[in-house]
């Protein structure tokens, strides 16, 4: 069963105020991350979190989304998404 990409308020702000391109191609990757999760991609666990809420990063050009995955709801839940020089993990 295929996971469902969700934003938090704060990310979907960020989210909006980037140009369409870039927000079309995030989506797009996050989308295929999302129907099948378990597939390689470029995906890399972000060192210093907590072990019992893990976060992830996805590299999408110049742009990084951070996301978490919630397994019993089968959600991907981006927490950051922004240019690479900009960005903290």
């Amino acid at each position: 069963m295929a996971y469902r990409v969700r934003f938090t308020h704060t990310t979907e702000k960020a989210f909006a105020a980037l140009p369409q391109p870039a927000r079309i191609r995030i989506e797009v990757a996050l989308e295929n991350y999302a129907a099948d999760p378990f597939h390689r991609h470029d995906v890399r666990k972000v060192k210093g979190c907590p072990q019992d809420k893990p976060r992830y990063r996805i590299r999408i050009g110049e742009y990084r989304a951070t996301f978490r995955i919630i397994q019993e709801h089968l959600i991907v839940c981006v927490v950051a998404v922004g240019k690479k020089k900009n960005f903290a993990y």
